[in-house]
């Protein structure tokens, strides 16, 4: 069984093998570019949601053989108490099912969205803030905010267990 990444980022690729091959035997897991069609730093759900789509969709498209497309996009978004940054995931299969799930997040603090307000997207604020390079490559803002302990892959992981449950348990989601 083929799946299809719409990234080329190991941070996506890794807990999309780990979560199909608890599920799934002889699963191959292939990273693409593909185009999200959102702004580099989305700044809500909706941003999210369509940039995942459109990663899901196009990286199923870039790999004919391939039986789900699966798309991530992290961002932000205004909540009551602050600005919450978490990852959205979008599972598309050959028929055009969807399966959503989202990775757990943290509210952000002020000095963070200070500079994506002035035009940084979150992966360059938070190596601007901390001294790192390409933070986003490697343990991720998740990692750099828990000292390690919950890092971009295994937050991300969540997202992709949760939006692969609509095609576990197909029968309960087509009633």
């Amino acid at each position: 069984m083929i799946i299809v990444v719409g990234s080329t980022n190991k941070t996506k690729i890794e807990p999309v093998r780990d979560v199909f091959k608890k599920h799934f035997k002889n699963v191959k897991v292939v990273g693409v570019k593909v185009f999200s069609g959102v702004s580099d730093q989305p700044k809500n759900e909706d941003e999210m949601y369509k940039g995942a789509l459109n990663r899901a969709k196009g990286a199923l498209v870039k790999v004919k053989n391939a039986q789900y497309g699966v798309g991530i996009e992290g961002g932000i978004h205004k909540r009551s108490y602050g600005w919450f940054e978490h990852s959205l995931v979008v599972i598309v299969d050959k028929k055009g099912n969807i399966g959503v799930g989202a990775s757990g997040g943290l509210a952000l603090p002020k000095v963070v969205i200070d500079r994506i307000m002035d035009g940084k997207n979150l992966e360059q604020a938070v190596d601007e803030i901390f001294g790192t390079e390409k933070i986003g490559e490697g343990i991720g803002m998740f990692g750099v905010f828990t000292k390690g302990y919950v890092t971009r892959s295994s937050g991300v992981s969540h997202g992709v267990a949760f939006a692969l449950a609509r095609f576990l348990h197909g029968k309960v989601y087509d009633q």
